[in-house]
């Protein structure tokens, strides 16, 4: 690192992003940003990406813009204005507008976007911040205002005051106020009969929910029955309105399809239909451009917000870019010819490539006019494993909570030869984590050791010590067969669980570990099964070990914890996960007398033997202690000693290569797309929580000639 964060500079950061910042006067912005350099491109010949970061390098800044006074529009809407279609700029645009810095220069007005992914409509609604009522900046290092102009929090963190921005609109013209919030929090999640629930952003606490109160049109309160200091973190999370929770929704369009306000609807299938805004172009938004065509499968088509609330630093309102035509894209192969062809004017969204389709992407770049760079994931992973701790067979279980065994199986990994073949020698091997771009793993010397210890924790490949511990635990071949028993001499089968679409990275690194673990004479057997079934089975208990998943959370791990506590059902323990789903209501510690596997919904309660006494019993009651704790030192303690348990009886999930790079497409015609150089991080690609490309600011990308 160039710079380490000593404890005076993460509580500042601290205060600045979880004490209540009150930036009235201020917008969010990276901070300054060297003068645009482009990293030295590298010979057709070299397909191998540059080696990721695998931490921060520089101490975290958030840097507010001076807000810059609205002064300009695109020609395209001075032109409806003139003709009397759209009022005047001052009265499109709130007070206080929120302002965004281009990270090289100011832009120019019109072109469109040509985009193909296999999300398309989804990708770009998932891509915009402009529902958020805060935003993440400098990759998850600090937070600043959204659609919420300032911020701020009472003495213990109970109460949490929002200010909105005066004057802003939905996209059609309406007001868009704190009735917005209200309307999707009481009509909504606290509405039995609408399918929306709780987000556990703000979780029931001892059976009681958090209470929303609008003061005004333009302030909202949140008053939780505990301290809840995590609050302006989680509110920068996703990109409310499409992925994570809703938070607001347009109440006077929303209510003429809901069955509450208007007797002609009986359910809310259309109102819920009405209001997803990357399937309705009528719904209003306040994202930067709206969709105005969608077909299912085929493209979308989306034009700039005449409404939308931001400028740049001279005043200019964005977007710079009058719209996108995005094509899905069922492949790789599609996607590498519409990108090699010119028709991709940029793309983040690149899951269907991998790092070995680099050379053939190369091959192309003058002909299709762009250029590949590279972001940093922050995976904490790469493609990685995990057990159903919860497996519903005594016998598999009692040998996947065995720290023994899952050291043995980490052991086995050849993780040099996946980072070799996969990664072309690009991110670092590891046990498997959270982010090591995590605040936990990064805020001063002792919280970097505390990383290298996980990450290294079982990271060697090691086969005779491997072979040695299933030696130790029982499991021998008894029989001659080549495999190994479990220890009582039951025949076992080392089930990888798979779903039937997998493909790509996911098939690599299989290819490398099935033969790893048979070369210790475990006999596995590749469980391919088909997609819709797979959740369910896994969540009661009737699969083993699956794959085709990454950890890439961050930049807190009490944000989105799932792989850290179990508090859901889809990952490593997915009936102690039910366990907390369930708390506070009718079923917890219900149906006694019922096998857990049995239950319904499948999962345990706080008495069963399964559980109590457990390490996740002990985690759930650290957790709980940690996300009340307002002391952001204390809080961080908390988290280690959440990995130590995982350290001493995981690992729960394994990793191979942490860090790996994203393939990022630039046209090279766009400017303001940032380059890896200019993230604060390197980037920060691979949570959904840190929603890229939206933290990078999109609406200011612009053509160099239009």
């Amino acid at each position: 690192m160039n710079k380490k964060m000593n404890r005076r500079d993460f509580l500042r950061l601290s205060a600045m992003t979880i004490g209540g910042m009150a930036l009235a006067a201020c917008a969010p912005a990276a901070t300054e940003a060297p003068k645009a350099t482009e990293a030295p491109k590298a010979e057709p010949t070299k397909a191998a990406p540059p080696t990721a970061t695998p931490r921060p390098v520089e101490q975290p800044t958030n840097t507010p813009v001076p807000t810059a006074v609205a002064s300009k529009e695109p020609p395209i809407l001075a032109a409806k204005v003139a003709s009397g279609e759209l009022p005047a700029l001052g009265e499109r645009l709130p007070d206080v507008p929120l302002t965004l810095k281009p990270v090289n220069t100011t832009g120019k007005y019109g072109g469109r976007f040509k985009m193909a992914h296999w999300w398309h409509a989804g990708g770009a609604a998932a891509g915009m911040y402009g529902h958020s009522p805060l935003r993440w900046v400098d990759d998850g290092l600090g937070v600043a205002p959204g659609h919420v102009e300032s911020w701020s929090a009472n003495a213990d963190n109970t109460e949490w005051t929002l200010n909105f921005r005066k004057g802003m609109k939905w996209s059609d013209g309406s007001p868009c106020t704190t009735a917005d919030v209200m309307y999707w929090w009481n009509d909504m999640v606290l509405d039995v009969d609408h399918t929306d629930q709780v987000p556990s952003e703000f979780p029931a606490i001892g059976g009681v929910l958090p209470v929303f109160t609008a003061k005004d049109d333009y302030t909202l309160t949140i008053k939780f029955p505990k301290p809840s200091p995590l609050t302006a973190k989680r509110l920068a999370m996703w990109v409310n309105g499409q992925i994570g929770y809703k938070w607001i929704v347009p109440s006077a369009f929303a209510k003429k399809f809901n069955p509450k306000y208007n007797s002609e609807y009986k359910d809310y299938v259309e109102h819920d239909r009405k209001i997803d805004y990357k399937q309705t172009p009528e719904c209003p938004v306040l994202t930067a451009w709206m969709l105005k065509e969608f077909k299912e499968g085929e493209f979308s088509t989306w034009e700039r917000n005449p409404y939308y609330y931001c400028v740049d630093t001279e005043g200019n309102q964005l977007p710079y870019v009058d719209g996108m035509d995005i094509k899905a894209s069922p492949d790789a192969q599609f996607f590498i010819l519409q990108v090699s062809q010119g028709s991709v004017s940029w793309e983040v969204y690149t899951y269907q490539l991998t790092l070995g389709d680099i050379a053939t992407l190369k091959e192309s770049e003058e002909k299709g006019n762009y250029e590949i760079r590279f972001w940093d994931t922050g995976s904490g992973t790469g493609m990685m494993y995990f057990w159903n701790y919860d497996e519903k067979d005594d016998k598999k279980r009692e040998l996947f909570r065995n720290p023994k065994y899952k050291q043995a199986v980490s052991f086995a990994i050849d993780r040099p030869t996946i980072q070799r073949i996969v990664y072309y020698d690009t991110g670092t091997p590891t046990t498997g984590s959270m982010s090591p771009k995590a605040f936990e793993f990064n805020f001063n010397a002792d919280a970097q050791a505390h990383y290298e210890k996980f990450r290294t924790l079982c990271v060697d490949y090691n086969p005779d010590k491997a072979k040695s511990l299933l030696d130790e635990i029982g499991m021998k071949d008894a029989d001659g067969d080549g495999w190994r028993e479990l220890p009582d001499g039951t025949k076992f089968e080392f089930k990888v669980d798979i779903g039937a679409d997998a493909a790509g990275e996911v098939i690599k690194v299989l290819e490398i570990t099935q033969k790893n673990w048979k070369d210790i004479g475990l006999n596995v057997i590749i469980n391919q099964i088909p997609p819709a079934d797979f959740g369910p089975s896994w969540r009661a208990g009737q699969l083993d070990f699956r794959t085709a998943w990454e950890v890439g959370d961050g930049p807190d791990h009490l944000l989105y914890p799932s792989w850290v506590v179990p508090d859901e059902t889809e990952r490593w323990a997915p009936l102690c996960g039910q366990l907390r789903l369930q708390a506070g209501t009718d079923k917890a510690n219900s149906e006694k007398e019922i096998s857990p596997w049995d239950r319904q919904p499948p999962r345990f309660n706080v008495d069963d033997p399964q559980y109590k006494g457990t390490p996740i019993e002990k985690l759930h009651a650290l957790y709980d202690q940690a996300i009340y704790e307002v002391d952001e030192m204390k809080r961080m303690e908390l988290v280690w000693q959440m990995n130590e348990i995982h350290m001493t009886d995981g690992p729960y999930f394994l990793g191979t290569v942490c860090n790996t790079p994203r393939i990022i497409i630039v046209s090279k015609d766009l400017d303001n797309v940032p380059t890896r150089d200019q993230l604060k991080m390197g980037g920060f690609c691979n949570p959904w929580i840190i929603p890229y490309p939206a933290i990078t600011n999109p609406e200011t990308f612009s053509f160099k000639n239009v």
